[in-house]
């Protein structure tokens, strides 16, 4: 199932090769029945948005699970949330008809009225005052959400998604033009470990000391496991 991938906006090369890492770590080329996840074929398949540019943070990925998705976005360093699309658009129009033709049986499990949900309103390379943020997300009315609105530990987290149509702004070539997505999130990063081993919170540098993102993102390029556990990173 191809699943909306949002990176966070740095070290741009080693993006693609940890998520590929990380699929391998959690099974995605394992035996299955999908020939796409065979152990021959050790690469996953990537495609971009309409108008993005390669280094966008948005990109779609095929997995062979949600699980696998979860997995992935939870552990990661760069990969900032995995995403079931519900829908996408240049206009808040075209993201309306994409939503309402996604089908039913995909989202009902998630409206139901015993569930809780909350909607998060996030943008790249803009900025969106909490005022636009609501009336954004009471434009989406039209989603018939049933359950109940939970801020803090919600059943289901739900995303809007902007980017901002100027190069300039976005630090993007101007080919990127607008984008909004609307998607369930499948699982997103931890990064809490980072602040607490970066170099400055340390009492004593070796001369081999290194930035802890970049440790942390060379342990899950290597499969690392037992150390992983030890510090405790990933969600048990």
């Amino acid at each position: 199932m191809w699943y909306l991938c949002v990176f966070f906006h740095r070290l741009l090369d080693y993006r693609k090769p940890e998520v590929e890492s990380l699929a391998e770590h959690f099974g995605a080329f394992g035996d299955n029945q999908n020939g796409d996840f065979s152990s021959k074929n050790r690469s996953l398949e990537w495609k971009l948005p309409l108008h993005h540019h390669p280094d966008s943070p948005f990109h779609f990925v095929n997995l062979p699970s949600e699980e696998v998705a979860r997995n992935i976005a939870n552990r990661s360093i760069l990969v900032k949330g995995m995403y079931e699309l519900w829908g996408e658009g240049g206009s808040y129009e075209e993201l309306k008809d994409s939503i309402l033709s996604y089908p039913d049986e995909r989202k009902l499990p998630y409206l139901d009225s015993s569930s809780t949900f909350k909607i998060t309103v996030d943008t790249f390379g803009k900025v969106t005052s909490f005022q636009e943020q609501k009336e954004l997300i009471q434009g989406l009315s039209y989603i018939p959400f049933m359950g109940q609105v939970k801020l803090k530990n919600p059943d289901h987290n739900f995303w809007l998604i902007e980017t901002d149509d100027y190069g300039a702004n976005n630090g993007l070539p101007p080919i990127v033009q607008k984008s909004i997505f609307f998607a369930r999130e499948v699982g997103g990063a931890d990064r809490k470990l980072i602040p607490t081993y970066q170099l400055k919170s340390r009492k004593y540098l070796g001369p081999t000391a290194m930035d802890a993102e970049m440790a942390f993102l060379m342990a899950n390029q290597a499969l690392a496991t037992s150390s992983w556990s030890c510090a405790q990173y990933h969600n048990p």
